[in-house]
């Protein structure tokens, strides 16, 4: 084996990052959706999270090198938050602590073994535990006061994930890569001696794994073309729906009639003791846009997919429910409201 990397790893290693990227970012919407239709504010979403690791297994098998987990980590992070993950920076620590946890899983691996039996086990091990590693990482960055026992559930159904996504269907990928002749037996040189009748055989045996390939691939163009909007500024928002006057809210143009309240989160799973939000109350926010005479509630939605809603009226009277701003955007402070309606990244409040 050669000891130094190949221009066509380089390039293996800058393709894989930038797909993981820019699909993962995709995945995190479906995993606020899934969040969402069970009523959590997060936890469930890990169902997909060994897809973001499934990059990262391919880089490291396709470049058998120390380090190349990480890097692809590192790589695939970076290209993440610049496709516009709402985890902002800590998301390339997050990808990166799970390329260097396959790394590891390589080194227990000796580079020279043959990638079957025990070894696979060993792969799908350290992929779920990559899988389950954003949970500990989320944990020190956000989740501060969730149930330990709420952290240990989704942290086995990261890990389950990642077995499923990074292991299993990361190897059906390179056997079916394999069989093709993409790839040879070691997943590591191009081989073309499969007939054109057993390549036909092989892509009819892995149509659900090319049918998911397609999903994720359709749904991340739809995804960042038609529902992710461009965020110029995380400190703005849409004020959109029943009203006379839509605009595009700036807290900064709002710095005259900020109101200072003490609040504290208590919600299911998170609780953040009382602490001094300051901005400008929705109220006021909403005055600005004339709300029509018909309009009954207020739909408030983020840039990762969560919405809540509040009845107008409550909203208009509401003397603890403003806009303030934090490290990532706009937050909605519901002092009034369990924790599940303090939406972080505001992106639109519609009237309707």
């Amino acid at each position: 084996m050669s000891s130094s990397i190949t221009t066509r790893q380089i390039v293996i290693i800058a393709i894989l990052s930038a797909l993981g990227g820019s699909l993962s970012t995709f995945i995190g919407y479906l995993g606020n959706l899934i969040n969402l239709s069970l009523g959590v504010p997060f936890g469930a979403g890990q169902f997909l999270a060994g897809l973001h690791v499934f990059w990262i297994v391919l880089i490291r098998i396709l470049v058998p090198r120390k380090g190349v987990g990480t890097m692809g980590g590192l790589l695939k992070g970076l290209v993440e938050l610049f496709t516009g993950s709402t985890h902002g920076v800590v998301i390339v620590v997050v990808s990166l602590v799970q390329g260097l946890i396959i790394d590891i899983a390589g080194v227990i691996v000796r580079e020279d073994n043959d990638l079957d039996g025990s070894s696979r086990i060993v792969w799908w091990l350290g992929a779920g535990v990559a899988s389950a590693s954003n949970v500990i990482t989320f944990q020190f960055f956000y989740f501060a006061g969730a149930p330990d026992i709420y952290i240990l559930v989704i942290s086995l159904l990261a890990f389950a994930s990642g077995i499923i996504f990074a292991g299993y269907f990361a190897w059906e990928t390179l056997e079916f890569l394999n069989d093709t002749g993409v790839v040879s037996d070691k997943f590591t040189s191009l081989r073309t001696d499969v007939p054109e009748r057993e390549r036909k055989t092989v892509l009819y045996r892995n149509i659900p794994a090319v049918a998911l390939i397609l999903f994720l691939t359709i749904g991340s163009l739809y995804y960042i073309g038609a529902v992710r909007p461009l965020i110029v500024d995380p400190y703005s928002c849409d004020v959109v729906g029943l009203v006379d006057n839509p605009y595009t809210f700036n807290i900064d143009t709002f710095s005259g009639s900020e109101v200072t309240i003490e609040a504290e989160l208590i919600g299911a799973y998170i609780q953040l003791p009382a602490t001094n939000y300051t901005g400008p109350l929705l109220s006021t926010i909403l005055q600005q846009s004339d709300p029509q005479p018909g309009a009954t509630g207020l739909r408030v939605s983020a840039r990762d997919g969560y919405i809540v809603e509040f009845d107008l009226g409550d909203v208009m009277s509401d003397d603890r429910l403003l806009l303030t701003k934090s490290d990532d955007g706009l937050w909605l402070i519901a002092a009034e409201y369990d924790g599940s309606l303090w939406v972080r990244q505001v992106l639109t409040l519609q009237v309707y």
